[in-house]
């Protein structure tokens, strides 16, 4: 489960910012997670849980926002859909294509008091 090691990650990213703006309470935490991250948002959630307990973040929201997976042709400039499987350019079928969205794992934003 490498979710846990990814909200430690991003446990020092939060700790870094509420020392910088002196925050006394945390009461949201916005994701961005691209979907060919592998990322499981239930494995997520329970590590955010873990690590949030008994510091300013407990009872924060936490708000994943899913990004698509997209890629341009480089061929054609076609910019389309993408999954694990498919990563075929439906204008020019061909497989010469750079990934755009879909690879995010990012601290948004984050609110408090």
């Amino acid at each position: 489960m490498h979710e846990l090691s990814i909200m430690a990650e991003i446990f020092e990213i939060i700790t870094d910012n509420i020392a910088e703006y002196n925050l006394k309470k945390v009461t949201k935490v916005e994701l961005k997670i691209g979907e060919m991250t592998c990322v499981e948002e239930s494995a997520l959630e329970f590590a955010f849980e873990a690590f949030s307990q008994d510091t300013v973040v407990e009872n924060a929201e936490l708000i994943i926002k899913r990004v698509e997976a997209t890629a341009e042709c480089e061929n054609c400039k076609e910019v389309f859909k993408i999954d694990y499987t498919n990563k075929l350019c439906p204008k020019c079928n061909l497989f010469s294509s750079k990934i755009i969205t879909g690879n995010e794992l990012l601290l948004d934003s984050l609110e408090g008091e």
